[in-house]
């Protein structure tokens, strides 16, 4: 249960980003709705992770997990290029949300 609640605030959160950046400042009423929609499901599902697990733990996985996945539709989605020493802290940062993501089993 923790694990799809953890899918469901990286989702969220992630979506929210991209739809805030095709929201154009907020000036395309859809994609801002959209946007504030998806953060808010972000909020609950961290809020629902805070009363079971600390909020270190939830916190880094949360923001490095999106971190990973938004590195991830820029570059596939806006053609945003990575370099190698980027890619190397991609890597770390799912070596380390992998280790945090232990205590989700625990």
């Amino acid at each position: 249960m923790l694990f799809l609640m953890f899918v469901l605030a990286i989702g969220s959160g992630a979506s929210g980003t991209v739809l805030t950046r095709a929201s154009n400042g907020f000036r395309r009423v859809g994609y801002s709705l959209g946007a504030i929609a998806a953060y808010g499901v972000a909020t609950v599902m961290l809020a629902l992770l805070l009363q079971r697990m600390p909020v270190g733990i939830v916190y880094a996985v949360w923001t490095g997990a999106a971190a990973v996945v938004l590195l991830a539709i820029d570059r596939v989605a806006f053609q945003v290029r990575t370099s190698g020493p980027q890619l190397v802290g991609v890597a770390i940062t799912i070596v380390g949300v992998a280790l945090l993501g232990t205590a989700v089993q625990a």
